[in-house]
């Protein structure tokens, strides 16, 4: 790649979504850079206008198909907070155990699916040979042992349905739960496995840019609750986050952007565990200094390492909830509805995620908005290249591309909740 190049990375597309990056060099200098979401509006806050609040929480499920559990759960505690509902300790202990399956499930298939390849230096997991094939079979038995616990929790794999504003439309068998737990345990193994190999890729010089990281702080590794906190030290509540959450829209691009109190910043894994990781659970800690991680970190490779990580956190804490709760009937209560606008956050696998909704005295919608973590993080992305990419002139363009990808990748994007492969498309400059 030379100091003076035009390059993009085009027609980034699966069926979620679409995305594109242009960038322009001179005098090996980034003049440009564009990380330009080209998707097709979804309408989803609008969708929501008119709609009584019981059903906000399954429609909100569907705007994506791994992150249906937290745009499920960000919804109910949105409307919940706004009537003044609060669910019983069993009710947010399965939703934290639905958020942990969340978690492992896309994590795992995000780092052994889209980010091994790029480091083994295969095309894709089909290129893999046979010793490379026991990386499918664990990505997929991740995937399993989280799928089937969420099928017990809320009667299907995705879109749940028995999570509901209130409680639940009808609770697991206990006996159904100890069997999840056996799953959980003989996973185990293989979440220290991934810290181990996730880990050596961020081993000796690594590129790294401070900025301002963003998460839920509280007690415990929770998901599901505390304060958003940021690593220049402040800390707001929940529902005070419009007030310093600023979206904007940006013209080469089809989504908005964020920023947090006038500055850029990040949200994901890394954003956790450089703000929370004294809360990880002991094995968790004990894997960090065993595999030589250091936290807090600056570099979003880091990210990668940081999911594994998150893998067994979810695990134990999930076998924690398991060895806890003895599952007892609860009605799912019936909520009056009142004039008021509540705000649920929860974390998502990407970042922080925001659902507020505004109810009138009928129970239907009359306002509602929805903060995705890939929108939080898109200018951090074009930060972190504009700083990456002259360190690659001098490469071949196809490996100075796969570098460039590798950091894309790095972050997790859901281009319409979906992480793409990309290719590079050199231009003439």
């Amino acid at each position: 790649m030379h100091s003076d190049e035009h390059f993009s990375l085009e027609n980034i597309t699966k069926i979620e979504g679409h995305a594109s990056l242009e960038v322009q060099l001179k005098s090996g200098i980034v003049e440009k850079c564009e990380f330009r979401i080209q998707e097709n509006h979804r309408f989803f806050e609008d969708l929501a206008i008119g709609k009584s609040f019981e059903e906000i929480p399954l429609i909100m499920s569907r705007i994506c198909g791994f992150c249906c559990s937290s745009h499920l759960n960000t919804a109910i505690e949105a409307c919940e907070k706004a009537l003044g509902f609060e669910a019983s300790e069993q009710t947010l202990l399965l939703r934290e155990l639905a958020i942990n399956m969340e978690f492992l499930k896309s994590h795992a298939l995000h780092l052994y699916l889209l980010v091994l390849p790029d480091f083994l230096g295969k095309e894709s997991v089909l290129n893999f040979d046979k010793k490379e094939h026991q990386y499918i079979h664990d990505a997929l038995d991740f995937k399993k042992t989280a799928t089937d616990t969420l099928n017990v929790l809320g009667a299907r794999a995705y879109h749940t349905v028995n999570f509901r504003v209130g409680g639940f439309s009808k609770f697991p068998e206990q006996g159904q739960l100890d069997s999840c737990m056996k799953g959980l345990e003989k996973m185990r193994s293989k979440a220290f496995q991934a810290i181990e190999l996730f880990s050596k890729f961020v081993s000796g010089q690594i590129f790294e840019r401070k900025t301002n990281y963003v998460g839920l702080v509280g007690q415990g590794y929770c998901l599901l609750c505390g304060s958003i906190q940021c690593s220049d030290g402040t800390v707001i509540p929940e529902e005070n986050f419009l007030s310093h959450l600023e979206e904007f829209v940006v013209p080469y691009s089809s989504a908005k952007s964020a920023k947090f109190d006038g500055k850029e910043f990040v949200v994901g894994a890394l954003a956790r565990i450089n703000l929370n990781g004294k809360e990880l659970c002991s094995d968790a800690k004990k894997a960090i200094k065993d595999s030589n991680l250091k936290f807090p970190n600056f570099s979003p490779f880091y990210n990668n390492p940081s999911q594994a990580v998150e893998m067994l956190q979810t695990i134990d804490s999930s076998i924690k909830i398991l060895n806890e709760i003895k599952i007892r009937q609860e009605p799912l209560q019936k909520i009056s509805p009142r004039e008021k606008t509540g705000t649920g956050v929860t974390e998502a696998p990407r970042g922080v995620l925001y659902h507020s909704y505004s109810i009138g005295s009928d129970g239907l919608i009359k306002k509602s908005r929805i903060v995705v973590p890939t929108q939080q993080n898109s200018k951090s992305i074009e930060s972190d290249l504009r700083d990456f990419i002259p360190s690659l002139l001098g490469l071949q363009k196809e490996k100075a591309g796969l570098e460039i990808e590798k950091l894309i990748r790095a972050y997790d994007p859901c281009i319409s909740c979906a992480t793409h492969f990309l290719k590079v498309k050199w231009r003439k400059s």
